[in-house]
């Protein structure tokens, strides 16, 4: 893990316990719009740079994202990130195993930018309302690129991300997925501030 910037072990557990609340919404959402069940597993949360981000999905695989810039108590652009193969694996099975790969292809934006909507509106919302209060929240931005280009690195090399592990079982598949929450000093700061006032709260 970089130790460019760190939790106390509490602050980590309650950061980690949003995020959870806000992924088994997600879960039972998506559950519902597929008429199956989906298991997100418990979110495994560390800090790494950009550059250690990206290396870490792989420079040279391409990375289908779903990316919302969100603003309030702190800024970020929240990303749920997929390799290629996986989001097409998730869309086919949404959608349906017998349809052709064109098809999938074609839908496979649409689809994803839902998922997409769904994930990372259910851990913002899980956040604000642990906090209470409102973060303003973007229109999604699908893409689909090498993690470089992406991430945008030499844009934000200063940048730090809060990147969260999260294992996606539907069906027989067991698709590993990821977020990531880019983040300036400042916002680290933020976010760091609101986790010690939850915690005097308890």
């Amino acid at each position: 893990m970089s130790n460019i910037f760190t939790l106390t072990e509490l602050e980590l557990d309650i950061l980690t316990e949003m995020f959870n609340l806000g992924v088994g919404k997600a879960a039972s959402s998506l559950s519902a719009m597929v008429k199956q069940e989906i298991k997100l597993s418990v979110p495994r949360i560390e800090f790494l740079s950009v550059v250690e981000l990206a290396d870490e999905l792989g420079s040279d695989s391409t990375i289908c994202s779903v990316s919302q810039r969100l603003s309030g108590p702190f800024s970020a652009q929240s990303m749920l990130l997929f390799p290629e193969e996986n989001s097409l694996n998730i869309v086919r099975q949404l959608l349906g195993e017998d349809l052709p790969d064109e098809t999938i292809e074609e839908l496979q934006q649409e689809a994803f930018s839902e998922i997409g909507n769904i994930v990372l509106n259910a851990c913002i919302g899980s956040f604000a309302e642990a906090i209470d209060t409102e973060f303003k929240i973007d229109l999604p931005l699908f893409e689909m690129s090498k993690p470089l280009d992406l991430l945008k690195v030499d844009e934000n090399k200063n940048e730090t991300a809060l990147f969260i592990r999260i294992d996606l079982t539907l069906c027989a598949s067991d698709i590993t997925g990821y977020m990531a929450f880019l983040m300036g000093t400042l916002s680290l700061d933020q976010l760091k501030d609101v986790l010690k006032s939850m915690l005097q709260k308890l």
